[in-house]
C-alpha cells in the first residue's frame, strides 16, 4: 500500500480537495477555513503561488493562543511551518507513518515532482491501514483482547 492508494481512495470519497491560503491570510481565516471543512490544516501559499508552509491546529495552539496574539491580525506567514517534510505517492503508508512518527507531525504534503497531490494526514494513512490491511490489525485486536473476541 502507498500513500498514492490513500490519495486515490480520498478521492473516490470526495475527500481530497486541497485548502489553501495566502501567506497574507489571517490565522483566523485558517481557523475558519479548517472548522467550515472539519480539517487540521491548510497549506500556506506564497505571492508566486508556491507552497511556502502549512499551518496546522497545533501552530495555532503553539504560535497563536499561547504567546496570546490576535489571530485576526496575525498574518499567517508569521506562524506557518515553513519546514515542510513530503513525499511521494508510491511511498509506502509504513515509511510515511514513520516519517511522522520521527519528527512528530501530523500531516504530510504530497508531491510528484512539480505535481501537488495534496495532504495526507495520519489519521487517513490509519485509516487506510485499518480498512486495507489484509486482516493485520483484526488479528491483533483479537491477540489483544479487544472488541469482538
Amino acid at each position: 500500500m502507498t500513500v498514492g492508494t490513500v490519495m486515490e481512495s480520498l478521492r473516490e470519497r470526495g475527500l481530497d480537495k486541497l485548502h489553501t491560503l495566502a501567506a497574507s491570510a489571517t490565522a483566523s481565516e485558517a481557523v475558519e477555513m479548517m472548522a467550515t471543512n472539519e480539517i487540521g490544516a491548510v497549506l500556506v501559499n506564497t505571492e508566486d503561488g508556491l507552497v511556502g508552509g502549512i499551518f496546522t491546529e497545533r501552530d495555532l495552539m503553539n504560535r497563536v493562543v499561547r504567546p496570546g496574539l490576535d489571530p485576526k491580525a496575525t498574518p499567517l506567514s508569521l506562524v506557518m511551518t515553513r519546514d515542510l517534510r513530503f513525499v511521494s505517492p508510491g511511498t509506502t503508508l509504513e515509511a510515511a507513518l514513520a516519517l511522522m512518527y520521527v519528527h512528530r507531525f501530523r500531516h504530510l504534503v504530497v508531491l510528484d515532482g512539480p505535481h501537488l497531490h495534496g495532504i495526507v494526514s495520519i489519521r487517513d494513512l490509519s485509516y487506510h491501514l485499518i480498512r486495507h490491511g489484509e486482516g493485520r490489525f483484526e488479528a491483533a485486536i483479537r491477540l489483544a483482547g479487544g472488541p469482538g473476541t
